[in-house]
């Protein structure tokens, strides 16, 4: 499994600009501590829209073992929601990181149960929704086929991250700017005073 751990430390490090890092590099732009800075990429990554995504592929691995897979995406997609871990909206041909994560496991680990529902559940989302696996999932997966602790998805991520993320802090403390992006009033007209 050491290779497989490496891997996901390795895919995880850096994403562009994501929500995590760029809260990493405005913080650090504040001129705060390189652990303040860190400390605010941990909070944006466990947003359900980014790193906690991660919990939500627990959460339907778990109910399609004990329910199956095909009405757990139809109870999903019933209540309008998202299929979680799949369909990344950088990548409409699939993420690359899940395809490198989800190859590496196969050679490693196929025999195990987790696995052949991975399997399952990537061949139904292929099928029926046209989506394909994100990070996240492959994350969910590769925990629970090495028999990690349960949360360990999301913990690999955020290791892999932090290591991005002091390089995003670095990079914004060399530059010694303040981030501060402009907004502009885009709501109904505002009656001028007489």
């Amino acid at each position: 499994g050491r290779r497989l751990i490496e891997q996901s430390l390795v895919l995880c490090a850096d994403h562009e600009l994501n929500v995590s890092a760029f809260t990493v590099r405005c913080v650090a732009s504040s001129g705060a501590s390189l652990y303040a800075a860190v400390n605010a990429g941990l909070s944006a990554l466990q947003g359900w829209r980014h790193g906690g995504i991660v919990e939500r592929v627990d959460a339907l691995l778990t109910a399609s073992d004990e329910r199956g897979v095909g009405p757990t995406v139809r109870d999903v997609m019933s209540q309008g929601q998202r299929l979680p871990g799949f369909g990344h909206v950088l990548y409409p041909r699939g993420d690359p990181r899940a395809t490198a994560l989800l190859a590496s496991l196969e050679a490693t680990l196929p025999r195990r149960p987790i696995v052949r529902l991975a399997r399952s559940l990537l061949k139904h989302a292929e099928t029926h929704l046209g989506e394909r696996p994100t990070l996240d999932f492959a994350l969910a997966v590769i925990a629970r086929a090495l028999d990690l602790p349960a949360g360990s998805g999301l913990t690999l991520f955020a290791l892999g991250r932090t290591v991005g993320w002091v390089g995003h802090a670095l990079e914004a403390y060399e530059r010694g700017e303040l981030i501060r992006p402009r907004a502009r009033y885009t709501g109904p007209a505002v009656a001028q005073a007489a």
